[in-house]
C-alpha cells in the first residue's frame, strides 16, 4: 500500500465521525507498518492536496472543536510468560473518548455509522475544493480558518469496503447497531475492542444483546474473536472477548494457552505421563478457581484425559479399601491426569484386536475431523496396512470397520 492509500485508509477507518487533521497526523505516526514518509510540513501539505483531490472524501465543520485522540496499547503490559496484565490499565470510562456513540437511524441515502454531530455539522467541501477538485485553500489556511472543527469523512462505500476487506461481498447487509460495532472495532485497529467495554460503557446494553450484534459480524466473517484477560482495579482478573477486524487479527496466546502448554510439558516429563492433581497444583502454584477453568480448557482441547484408578493398582503397598457399597475404592477422575497424545493410526487399529475399530473412532483418537480421518483410512487401505469392512448393526445402521492385516485370521467377521 502506497503512502496516499495509507492516508485514505486511516480516514476511512475513523468512521462516520471523520478525523481532524491533528488526529490524522497522530494516526499516521502510529501506523503499523510504519508510514513510509517523514511527517514534516512539506509532507503534510502534500497529504492535504491528496485529500482535496480525492472524490471519495468530503470535508465538514463541527459545531465545536474536537480533542485529539488518545492512543492505547493494551498489549504493552502483558506478561509473555503468563499472558496476563502485569498492572491495571485504564478502563474505557476512565479514558477520554472523543467519539461518543450516536447510532444513525435508517435513511434514504444508505448512510450507516455513529456520529454525534451528524445533523449539526456543516458540509464545507465546496469551500475547500473547486468542481475540478483543485484546492481552494492550502493546509495553513484551512487550519487557521477551521482549526480542530474541520473533519475529513470518507464515503459510505469506501468506509464499508475498508471495514469488510476485499474478500467479502460489498452487498452484505447488516443492521445499524451491528455496523456501529464493526465501525468501533475497525477504529481500534490492531488494539481491537473488548466486548465488555462495548456493552458496558459504550453501547450501555445487556451483554446478551451485544452477543447477537456480534453474532451477525462473526457469521459474515467480518471480525475475529480472541479471549483476553485483564486486571481490574480490585486486583482481580476479568475474562473478556477481544474483537478485531480480520485484517488486524494476530494469534496471541492467552493465559490458559500458556498454562495448557505448561501442563503438557510437565506430564511429558513424568513417568508414564501421569500425575496427580495435587502435584500439578503444587507445580503450577494456581488457586482453585484458575485450576477449574484450566481443567475445562484441557477437556475441551483434548490435550489430556482424566482417569479413574483403584488404589491398589496405583500403590500395591496400600491396604485394600472399599466404598460404602462394598466396591473397590476408586480415585475420582479429577484426581489424576494422563496425557492424551494422538497414537499412530496403524497402532490404533492393531490395538483394537480382531473386531476392528470404527472409522469414526480413528478421528476421535487422533483428534481430527471426519474428512481427515477418512483420508487417513484410505491411505492405509491403499498401502495394505489395514482391511476395510462394512459392518451392519442390529439398529439397521452401517459403519466402516477397520482391522489390521495381522489379526484378520482371528476375526469372526466376513470379509
Amino acid at each position: 500500500m502506497d503512502a496516499l492509500s495509507v492516508v485514505v485508509d486511516e480516514v476511512a477507518l475513523e468512521g462516520l465521525d471523520g478525523i481532524t487533521l491533528p488526529s490524522l497526523w497522530i494516526r499516521l505516526e502510529d501506523r503499523k507498518p510504519k508510514f513510509p514518509l517523514k511527517l514534516d510540513d512539506c509532507t503534510k501539505s502534500f497529504i492535504w492536496r491528496s485529500l482535496v483531490n480525492n472524490a471519495d472524501l468530503s470535508f465538514h465543520e463541527l459545531p465545536e472543536e474536537r480533542e485529539d485522540i488518545q492512543l492505547l496499547d493494551r498489549f504493552k503490559d502483558i506478561d509473555p510468560e503468563t499472558g496476563c496484565e502485569t498492572q491495571e490499565q485504564k478502563f474505557s470510562h476512565d479514558r477520554r473518548d472523543v467519539y461518543p456513540l450516536h447510532v444513525i437511524p435508517e435513511n434514504q441515502d444508505g448512510i450507516q455509522g455513529s456520529c454525534v454531530f451528524f445533523k449539526e455539522r456543516k458540509n464545507v467541501t465546496k469551500q475547500i475544493r473547486s468542481k475540478s477538485f483543485a484546492p481552494l485553500v492550502n493546509l495553513e489556511e484551512a487550519q487557521e480558518r477551521y482549526g480542530r472543527k474541520l473533519v475529513v469523512v470518507a464515503s459510505q462505500a469506501l468506509r464499508f469496503r475498508t471495514l469488510i476487506g476485499s474478500d467479502n461481498d460489498p452487498e452484505t447487509k447488516i443492521s445499524n447497531d451491528s455496523y456501529c460495532v464493526l465501525e468501533r472495532v475497525g477504529r481500534g485497529r490492531w488494539q481491537g475492542e473488548l466486548q465488555s467495554d462495548l456493552h458496558g460503557s459504550l453501547f450501555k446494553i445487556d451483554a446478551r444483546k451485544m452477543h447477537y450484534l456480534r453474532k451477525c459480524l462473526v457469521k459474515h466473517e467480518l471480525i475475529t474473536m480472541q479471549s483476553y484477560v485483564r486486571r481490574l482495579k480490585t486486583g482481580q482478573q476479568q475474562h473478556s472477548i477481544l474483537l478485531l477486524l480480520k485484517r488486524f487479527h494476530v494469534n496471541r496466546r492467552n493465559k490458559y494457552d500458556i498454562l495448557m502448554e505448561h501442563v503438557s510439558d510437565f506430564l511429558l516429563q513424568q513417568s508414564d505421563h501421569f500425575t496427580t492433581v495435587d502435584n500439578l497444583k503444587e507445580h503450577l502454584n494456581l488457586n482453585d478457581k484458575t485450576m477449574k477453568r484450566l481443567f475445562k480448557n484441557l477437556r475441551y482441547s483434548k490435550l489430556v484425559e482424566f482417569c479413574q484408578y483403584a488404589l491398589e493398582d496405583l500403590d500395591p503397598s496400600a491396604e485394600h479399601c472399599t466404598n460404602k457399597n462394598g466396591r473397590r475404592g476408586l480415585f475420582h477422575p479429577s484426581n489424576f491426569f494422563s496425557v492424551c497424545l494422538p497414537p499412530p493410526p496403524p497402532y490404533s487399529v492393531s490395538s483394537s484386536g480382531p473386531k476392528g475399530i470404527p472409522q469414526r473412532e480413528i478421528g476421535l483418537r487422533m483428534n481430527v475431523g471426519r474428512l481427515e480421518s477418512r483420508m487417513i483410512c484410505r491411505k492405509m487401505d491403499r498401502d495394505g496396512v489395514i482391511k476395510v469392512n462394512l459392518a451392519v448393526y442390529f439398529t439397521l445402521k452401517s459403519a466402516f470397520t477397520l482391522r489390521a492385516k495381522p489379526v484378520l485370521f482371528q476375526s469372526n467377521l466376513e470379509t
